[in-house]
């Protein structure tokens, strides 16, 4: 928006003048949706983004502030404390304000959100705007709506399966394969990052149709979640068994991920052995994807940026 700055002598300061022309919209700059791939990777990842937004004039008694899911969570610099919910962590939301050089001309008011992790990706995610309001808290006028939209994929060596049993506790830390008693139950344990959005986990059988019915699902104390299948093998028929864990991710990335316990052995004893489990995974799809939304998110934005 042009203006013509005049400059007058009032006794010995020289003010200057600059008529604000009003206009039916106050942004000049909106802020835009953003994608975010947080994860796939070590559990210290964390990534960060800004938000931009740019105000023409502002009317006498008039703030700038940001608004998240419908709530205000900024007025100017000031990053609003909101007790009881999950709107934001003033730790990590700042607010960086640059002002026009003259009255009454608004600004540039920029959301800076730092520290995303897997961890935090439910509390950021989500729709923001900005607004113009007065000292009563009474808006004028809002920006479009930018969807923040963050996915949390799983770490690269996950799920892990495990296996244990009443006499032997960890079988999966086996470096040779370990006879199995017969007839005691086997409980084949499934570990995964929860994900954002949460992850589906299931176990099944090779060369069986149906998923098997788990005995337990839940997450640890250290926040992974986890599924158990309890199973006792009883003959021959049961020889050569391989059940597998997935972890799949309804989303986007289509995140797709499994590992595997088995296949049983009989010895020439004729007692029923397990071979070691892999600490590795398999990742079906979604590491082509997750790098691809990446790619393209950086893209956007370095175009939006210039």
């Amino acid at each position: 928006m042009a203006r013509k700055c005049v400059g007058l002598l009032l006794s010995v300061t020289f003010v200057m003048m600059c008529p604000v022309v009003y206009s039916d919209y106050q942004f000049a700059r909106e802020p835009r949706d953003q994608f975010i791939v947080v994860g796939n990777g070590s559990s210290d990842d964390s990534e960060s983004f800004s938000l931009q937004c740019e105000v023409n004039y502002l009317y006498p008694n008039e703030r700038v502030g940001w608004r998240k899911n419908g709530r205000f969570i900024s007025i100017n610099e000031t990053i609003l404390d909101l007790p009881g919910t999950d709107l934001v962590d003033s730790r990590r939301y700042t607010v960086d304000q640059q002002f026009y050089d003259c009255i009454g001309c608004g600004g540039r008011y920029t959301l800076n959100v730092t520290g995303v992790t897997p961890e935090t990706a439910a509390m950021d995610s989500g729709k923001y705007q900005c607004a113009t309001v007065y000292d009563d808290f009474q808006m004028d006028q809002y920006s479009m709506t930018a969807v923040v939209t963050i996915y949390a994929v799983p770490r690269q060596n996950h799920p892990l399966c495990r296996l244990s049993s009443a006499t032997q506790y960890n079988i999966s830390v086996a470096t040779a394969p370990i006879a199995v008693v017969p007839y005691e139950t086997l409980t084949f344990l499934c570990l995964s990052d929860p994900g954002f959005p949460p992850v589906n986990m299931s176990w099944s059988q090779r060369n069986r149709s149906r998923e098997l019915q788990p005995s337990k699902v839940g997450q640890t104390s250290e926040g992974l979640s986890f599924i158990e299948y309890e199973w006792a093998p009883s003959n021959v028929l049961d020889m050569n068994a391989v059940f597998t864990c997935r972890v799949q991710q309804s989303s986007i990335l289509q995140y797709d991920s499994e590992c595997s316990i088995g296949p049983f052995i009989e010895g020439s004893d004729r007692t029923t052995y397990v071979p070691p489990i892999s600490e590795s995974s398999t990742v079906l799809a979604g590491s082509f994807i997750v790098i691809t939304a990446v790619i393209i998110n950086i893209l956007i934005n370095n175009i939006y940026r210039h």
